[in-house]
């Protein structure tokens, strides 16, 4: 509790007055004599009548004493500090991550936000309007502009923390947007901070952040996977248990496969540090396998991994080239891929679909080394080198001399063990970023783009824009290493085309077999979702769950692939005091913003109550007797 005048403390010393005046206070108690006469000259001569008597209990004083230390307190102006808007416009943005889920406040998070955000729109005078984004995964906008506060308020509490991250930057564009839009409107942030935003973020300067969360005490699965050994006969797991917190935890770690106990130890993990375990000799007949850290922590979502056995086919690539060894040579040195050369009957930079017919044959990937069909192109997922004509995914607008490769992201998972320095590049196919894909490297001297990955309706689709044989990568250790990466990125989860690992919210595209009708996934909680496949296709949206997914089509089973978090950033529940945000205003950050709620208004009530009392009582006889007076002539009036 706080006071803006407590100058009105020094009013205390009346309170030790009015007690000392009980004190001198004559007490003479009524009694009825027959004359006063003889009375008069023995009172006289009494000495103030003993004024330091013992003080008797008194009601009287009790009321004043309360009214005066009531009045005191209310004269002080007490408040206390708290959330409020000043606009008439609240636009609630709440953090529905996964790390909202923490229980380091009862019951978590998510919950203490949304008290919060009640607590404000509660205080909004009527006129105000309110708007309620659910910053997840997907951004969603359940209320927007509403004077119904009943409204406002359900959709608040229909708000459940998810298993993923927080689009925060899609959720604060778009609460820019509505707040430009209406000028009188104050943006409030209820996270626990760890959101990923864009360098130099702006927003408007009228922004609140309310911080939830209280600790940093959380472990987690920080990664789980399976590696086929002995010829396929067993597994290992790898699993990475890390230790968020800043003290030492102890856990058992516990490793089941189809709900079969298979291992357990207890590890003992150092604050801020990461852990790897090995399990070897694992069954390679199980479906599934489940990873858990038993114990107690803040966070009991990332408490828990999936993984599934890895797939014994081979990915089918096609080559289309005039013949490239060095191209050749790293995929078959791949052990899970079985390639195919197709070359063209002419020497040319294209060929004609309709003279030179591409194999029928279902193909997962088809590479196209330095020419391209002037038909239709295959199916499947595609890899095109040093293209030098544009096609229906990306247009050709000149060349590039001597380009210096340069990562746009140095931890770029493509890049993983990639090392590009002083790679010597002769020249390069310039290629206009299409709009459905992302450079991985660019020339830094044009910043041309050099290797392009992305997904064009469902297809997955990478451009390397200059030739193998005009640069020197063939030669260096990080070729086979990118070939690698690109193919996983390409064909992930091998011959299957089903991923061992989907990040939790991220759509997948599922390639259908030939002549298949449907597609059934079937969730970890038992429901089943089918779809029918387009252009070979279908794409599962429902990934939000934790767990194994299956595929089946007609009963027959395509593969399994597990959802798990592992999200650093999510798993780190550290709650965060500011936000990186830049604002209109000249400050950097967007900090817990506190006002005054004053309480002097109830006291004063309370003041108010208590003199009334404490007049009632002083003369409840007189009050008594006109009470009886006025009920008495009510009385005879209706009789």
């Amino acid at each position: 509790m706080n006071f803006l005048t407590p100058l009105a403390f020094a009013l205390a010393v009346l309170l030790p007055i009015i007690v000392a005046l009980y004190f001198l206070k004559l007490r003479r108690e009524e009694q009825h004599v027959s004359s006063t006469y003889l009375w008069r000259t023995l009172v006289r001569d009494m000495a103030a009548n003993a004024p330091w008597q013992k003080l008797k209990p008194n009601l009287l004083l009790l009321l004043q004493l309360l009214f005066l230390i009531i009045l005191i307190l209310t004269l002080a102006r007490p408040f206390v500090w708290g959330e409020t808007v000043a606009g008439s416009h609240l636009i609630l943005v709440v953090d529905t991550s996964a790390s909202m889920g923490a229980t380091d406040v009862t019951p978590n998070r998510l919950v203490a936000a949304i008290a919060s955000a009640r607590q404000l729109v509660d205080g909004l005078p009527s006129s105000a309007r309110v708007t309620v984004i659910d910053a997840g995964a997907q951004v969603r906008v359940p209320v927007s502009s509403a004077s119904d506060r009943g409204a406002a308020l359900a959709a608040l509490d229909a708000l459940h923390p998810g298993t993923t991250g927080a689009d925060f930057a899609s959720a604060l564009t778009l609460a820019a947007a509505i707040a430009a839009r209406e000028p009188d409107s104050e943006i409030v942030i209820l996270s626990d901070g760890h959101i990923a935003l864009p360098e130099n973020f702006t927003l408007p300067s009228r922004v609140q952040y309310i911080s939830i969360g209280k600790e940093n005490n959380n472990q987690a699965i920080g990664a789980f996977s399976l590696q086929t050994e002995s010829g396929g006969r067993t597994l290992t797991a790898f699993v990475q248990a890390i230790n968020f917190g800043s003290q030492e935890a102890r856990r058992r770690l516990v490793l089941r496969a189809d709900g079969q106990l298979l291992s357990a130890r207890d590890l003992t993990l150092t604050p801020s540090k990461s852990q790897a375990i090995t399990i070897p000799d694992l069954p390679a007949n199980m479906r599934s396998f489940e990873a858990t850290l038993e114990g107690q922590d803040a966070l009991a979502t990332d408490d828990n991994s999936w993984a599934v056995s890895p797939s014994s086919e081979k990915i089918s690539v096609r080559i289309v080239s005039t013949g490239n060894r060095f191209l050749e040579t790293a995929l078959r040195l791949m052990p899970n891929v079985e390639t195919t050369v197709y070359t063209p009957t002419s020497n040319l930079q294209s060929f004609d679909s309709a003279q030179d017919k591409l194999p029928t044959s279902n193909f997962q990937l088809t590479i196209f080394d330095s020419v391209i069909s002037t038909g239709t192109l295959p199916t499947g997922d595609l890899f095109f080198i040093a293209p030098l004509r544009s096609t229906e995914f990306f247009s050709v607008t000149g060349r590039v001399d001597a380009p210096i490769a340069t990562p746009v992201v140095a931890d770029d998972p493509l890049l993983r063990y990639v090392d590009l320095r002083d790679v010597v590049i002769q020249d390069a196919t310039r290629i206009a970023l299409p709009i459905w894909g992302r450079a991985v490297m660019i020339d830094s001297k044009t910043n041309a783009p050099l290797l392009v990955i992305g997904e064009q309706d469902g297809r997955r689709i990478a451009i390397l824009a200059f030739d193998l044989r005009r640069s020197d990568l063939p030669l260096r250790v990080a070729f086979p290493l990118l070939m690698a990466n690109l193919l996983d990125a390409l064909v992930p989860g091998g011959a299957s085309g089903i991923p061992a690992n989907v990040e939790p919210g991220k759509p997948l595209a599922i390639t259908a077999p030939p002549q298949t009708t449907l597609i059934t996934v079937r969730t970890p909680d038992g429901q089943s979702q089918t779809m029918t496949p387009t252009n070979g296709r279908v794409v599962f949206m429902q990934t939000n769950r934790l767990g194994v997914y299956e595929i089946a089509s007609q009963d027959k089973l395509l593969g399994r692939f597990a959802v798990n978090l592992f999200n650093a950033n999510e798993s780190d529940i550290a709650p965060r005091g500011s936000l990186p945000i830049a604002a209109s205003a000249p400050q950097s950050k967007i900090e817990n913003q506190k006002s005054k709620t004053e309480w002097w208004q109830p006291l004063a009530w309370l003041a108010l109550a208590l003199l009334v009392i404490e007049w009632l009582y002083a003369y409840r006889g007189q009050v008594a007797r006109v009470w009886n007076l006025g009920v008495g002539r009510l009385v005879k009036r209706n009789l």
